[in-house]
């Protein structure tokens, strides 16, 4: 099978959202020349994206480096690093044949330097990566030019966990071997990648530059002489930037900043090329009464999801309606429907929780509970718990919001467990088997952005191994279907609703979204003038 029939998923997503200005500038020709000028919240922690899911660290990394392939919003599998491959009937045996090109040193791209990132750096320090990594069996280099993957047991989504996003980021092996890949400079403060701009400057606590890469692959690419990461923490001060024209984009704005970034003519709301994502509320099922299915569907028909996306998400995505977010097509089981199985219903909720024994008390209260989420991160997020307040308050229970910084989230949720239920939001990775399974999975309980529910169910735990080790869509789509169908009826978490970001940008900016997933497309970006 050839890269350009491999398809994993056909339809493109919709979300209903409007978008303001030109989001794409097709049938013009490209401008060359400009800088443009992005925010990101933090210094990096690293410049290496296989190390790190940190966010700042991805949008620089994944300018600077590349992997072999890249994916589309509607999932089919491009062509980057590796120019053309086969895969084998089975689909255990990966053959790569690579581009022509250099490092930003000036060394050439070698296929041990695809073997060395896949054996020695992605598969130990990524953990989006380490699903793929666990299934490697060997990596031959019988050319330079050529890389033959092996796996020990099919993997269904191989073939896009190879993206940088995805932390798979080829790294130069002649700068790795031999050291620590987490304290190389190539890492830590100077990437030596292949991709469209190399960096010429970091000024700590202020911005990073990054420069034309003059002997990139792709011919006549990039258009942009420059891109500059500005570091700007608060997301308000990002958006009076952009007003200013200080910035031309900020990526994944906050729903209630939209309506500002419409009203100005020379600013434009597009959709961001993140795979689609969940805003989700799970219950702690180890602790009672969420340990009983009967509250916890209750509780779901006393949470007014409609209300939710347009007075909190500012009709930003759909109201979740199954386990999986129905977003990637293949996946989405049409029996399922969480409108018709738990409709916002009050007074049905009140008389479930009679019947689940969760009586109210002399002051009207059933029961206090927590509900935890984060301090600063998805503030959509906080403004979720205070509607959620209100509106369990009305079935008897009585919700007392607990914001928490992102490390403490982490340990107490995460990893002790010590909540009642909580609020966070996940991306999907644009495969079951990498992000959305996580939610379920008994093996992913105590870990971050894992399954904090404690969850668990035999049944589901082997369909989701199906799905895994699947090779074609439609076998891998049955698995999930069906334990959708368990997940529904069992509803450890709810799905709030299922979206993807956008972002607000100059009306200048050009073709840097619906071309790839990630953090844009800047090889392809260019300025009007």
């Amino acid at each position: 099978m050839t890269n350009n029939v491999m398809l994993f998923g056909v339809a493109a997503i919709t979300t209903g959202i409007a978008l303001t200005g030109a989001a794409f500038a097709q049938g013009q020709t490209p401008q060359k020349g400009g800088t443009a000028v992005f925010s990101i919240s933090q210094d990096p922690t690293t410049v290496n994206p296989d190390v790190s899911t940190n966010v700042p660290d991805r949008y620089i990394g994944c300018i600077a480096y590349q992997g072999l392939v890249q994916l589309t919003p509607d999932y089919k599998v491009l062509p980057l690093l590796a120019k053309s491959w086969t895969i084998s009937p089975d689909g255990l045996t990966y053959t790569f044949n690579l581009v022509d090109t250099e490092w930003h040193d000036g060394k050439p791209l070698v296929a041990e330097d695809v073997k060395y990132t896949l054996t020695e750096v992605s598969p130990k320090y990524s953990s989006i990566f380490a699903p793929a990594g666990a299934v490697i069996g060997s990596i031959e280099t019988p050319t330079k030019s050529q890389v033959v993957i092996k796996l020990k047991e099919s993997f269904g989504p191989f073939m896009i966990s190879l993206g940088c996003i995805q932390g798979a980021a080829i790294m130069p092996s002649h700068l790795f071997q031999g050291t620590n890949p987490l304290q190389n400079p190539a890492t830590t403060t100077a990437p030596v990648g292949t991709g469209a701009f190399k960096m010429t400057e970091w000024k700590r606590g202020d911005y990073v530059k990054m420069g034309r890469n003059a002997k990139y692959h792709e011919a006549g690419k990039p258009y942009l002489d420059e891109v500059i990461a500005k570091i700007i923490p608060q997301q308000a001060s990002k958006m009076q930037a952009l007003a200013a024209g200080e910035l031309d984009v900020v990526q994944q704005i906050a729903p209630n900043d939209q309506a500002a970034v419409r009203a100005n003519p020379k600013l434009k709301v597009v959709e961001d090329d993140i795979a689609p994502a969940m805003s989700l509320l799970f219950y702690n099922v180890k602790k009672k009464p969420f340990d009983d299915k009967r509250v916890r569907h209750a509780l779901m028909m006393a949470t007014d999801r409609d209300y939710l996306l347009k007075n909190v998400f500012f009709d930003l995505g759909t109201v979740g309606i199954a386990p999986f977010t129905t977003q990637i097509p293949w996946v989405a089981n049409p029996s399922i429907d969480y409108r018709k199985m738990y409709p916002f219903d009050v007074a049905k909720a009140n008389a479930m929780l009679d019947e689940a024994g969760l009586k109210r008390g002399a002051d009207g209260k059933r029961l206090s509970a927590k509900i935890t989420t984060f301090a600063t991160q998805y503030p959509e997020l906080a403004q979720t718990a205070v509607a959620l307040k209100s509106m369990w308050q009305q079935v008897g229970i009585d919700l007392t919001i607990e914001a928490l910084e992102d490390a403490t989230i982490l340990k107490q949720v995460y990893q002790d467990m010590n909540y009642d239920v909580t609020l966070t939001s996940y991306t999907s990775y644009s495969d079951p088997a990498l992000g959305v399974v996580r939610i379920y999975n008994n093996a992913m309980i105590g870990k971050s952005f894992g399954n904090p529910s404690g969850y668990t169910n035999a049944k589901v735990e082997e369909l989701f191994d199906q799905g895994k080790r699947s090779i074609t869509n439609e076998d891998r789509g049955k698995a999930y279907k069906e334990a959708q169908v368990i997940l529904a009826e069992d509803l450890p978490a709810i799905v709030l609703r299922q979206y993807r970001p956008v972002d607000a940008a100059s009306a200048r900016l050009n073709d840097l979204w619906g071309k790839v997933q990630g953090t844009g497309l800047w090889t392809d970006a260019w300025l009007s003038k």
